[in-house]
């Protein structure tokens, strides 16, 4: 899969300035903050004790400081920049080579393969409904490419540089999540399930660390699904996909020994996100594990960089991305029953954030 010369260049501009936005700049505005009185005030204050009502406010006041630089303003006008034209410039070299992007028609319809479920009457929850996430043109079912524009456009040749939201600049994004699979506590699993799996990227690294578990992935998104089975097929990795709510899976009582989430509830509003854990829960069976990756909380960073996590909610579609770094997924998890809670960073930028649980044996 490969863009033409025109978008290839364009792209790789972006990436460029995404690179120096969160090297050079975003520097110079870090330590601008730190400079001001009231940052000091804020590094003072103990985020362990802020309650999730109160971060809000707490918030309000790191983004006054931080927009007192400039280097934070041009920081962050470029960020935004690269995050809007990522699809724009993907979408056109796409659009440019269709004829080879296009996939041939199947056989069989989508919803006739026996590894792929879609549900036509599934409501979309009201939460979900409507939004662009990261920005993307009519959402994740708006473009019948999407699969070419992020694997030949946008994924290789930005966000692979870092540099976004929790990512650092240098990051390996593949090699993270194989990280974070590796959180899993035993070496076998008999059958592990991915809610909100955004396609076979999460379950396809599993199949290379569990390659006798039966993988199952659910999501809202029937093209998401979609592409994600033919990239499974492609590979041989047998993955089962089904549209569906997480806080409804098809799975009984206590049906899978491992659950993977990677990347999900910043997209969920709070009230979704503890749904979703009891119904894991509910899924697991006695003994069997949860390993969760999700952008930090707001307790675990700095004052300066939980103000940039914030500016997600605003400027890149995350509509729910305060609310998720204001949780304690730890205790929630606690409080539903799960046993052998930890949370800990992968890496000392904070980011992957795990968090891994188990249900009592």
């Amino acid at each position: 899969m490969s863009l033409d010369q025109h978008a290839r260049a364009g792209l790789q501009f972006l990436g460029s300035l995404q690179v120096f936005s969160s090297t050079d700049l975003l520097h110079k505005a870090e330590a601008d903050f730190d400079r001001e009185a009231a940052s000091t005030d804020l590094a003072s204050e103990d985020p362990q004790t802020v309650s999730a009502a109160a971060w809000p406010a707490r918030l309000d006041r790191i983004r006054d400081v931080a927009e007192r630089s400039l280097a934070y303003r041009f920081n962050r006008f470029y960020q935004r920049y690269v995050a809007e034209e990522n699809w724009v410039r993907s979408m056109r070299g796409v659009e440019r080579r269709r004829d080879r992007f296009a996939p041939p028609k199947p056989a069989a319809t989508p919803s006739d393969h026996p590894r792929l479920k879609l549900d036509p009457t599934l409501k979309e929850p009201a939460y979900y409904a409507g939004v662009e996430w990261h920005l993307q043109p009519g959402g994740l079912d708006g473009y019948d490419l999407s699969g070419p524009m992020a694997f030949a456009g946008f994924i290789p040749h930005v966000f692979s540089r870092g540099g976004f939201a929790a990512v650092a600049v240098g990051d390996d994004l593949l090699e993270q999540r194989r990280q974070v699979i590796a959180q899993f506590r035993k070496d076998r699993y008999r059958r592990i399930y991915d809610p909100g799996c955004g396609g076979a990227g999460t379950l396809g690294l599993c199949r290379q660390r569990f390659p006798d578990a039966e993988l199952v992935g659910g999501d809202l998104s029937a093209k998401t699904l979609s592409n994600g089975l033919a990239f499974s097929e492609q590979r041989g990795w047998g993955i089962e996909f089904r549209q569906e709510d997480a806080r409804a899976t098809g799975e009984p009582d206590g049906g899978v020994d491992g659950v993977i989430s990677y990347a999900l509830h910043h997209e969920m509003p709070a009230a979704v996100s503890v749904a979703v854990l009891k119904e894991m829960f509910r899924i697991l069976e006695p003994g069997g594990d949860i390993v969760i990756s999700d952008p930090p909380p707001f307790r675990a960073v700095s004052p300066f960089r939980a103000g940039l996590l914030a500016w997600e909610r605003d400027n890149r579609a995350e509509p729910y991305f305060i609310e998720a770094c204001a949780l304690n997924l730890a205790e929630i998890l606690a409080d539903i029953g799960f046993v052998d809670v930890e949370e800990y960073a992968l890496q000392d930028t904070s980011y992957p954030w795990v968090t891994r649980a188990t249900k009592p044996a």
